[in-house]
């Protein structure tokens, strides 16, 4: 059997690959796409805050807190992406990407900071 103690030890570390979307930033600086994608790096930080949910044993509560989890993430994208259509009519010359870049990294974090919020 599997220690958990220290398999949620090692998941908390994990998080610290967040900070590698930092580099993104550089797609300011050279515009190329493919520097986008360390944005999605930030997603990692939800690990920051899954380590501490203790799913050792998956009971009711938590499969319902996850399913509750799930819906709110949802209804986030269905707004997200109705902000970013909008923006889209209405500004013309507005570059798309690092807002769908962003609203890829703002869903992962949501639902990690919403499922830790409904275990605690």
């Amino acid at each position: 059997m599997k220690d958990v103690k220290k398999t949620r030890r090692y998941n908390k570390w994990i998080g610290c690959l967040g900070f590698l979307g930092l580099r993104g930033f550089w797609y300011f600086k050279t515009h190329d796409v493919s520097d986008l994608y360390y944005f999605m790096y930030f997603a990692w930080f939800g690990h920051f805050l899954l380590s501490k949910i203790n799913v050792s044993i998956t009971d009711e509560m938590y499969l319902e807190n996850e399913k509750n989890a799930r819906a709110f993430i949802g209804i986030l994208a269905i707004f997200l992406i109705s902000i970013l259509t909008m923006l889209s009519m209405f500004v013309r010359d507005l570059d798309l990407k690092p807002f769908i870049v962003a609203t890829f990294v703002i869903l992962v974090l949501s639902y990690s900071i919403k499922l830790y919020l409904l275990e605690k």
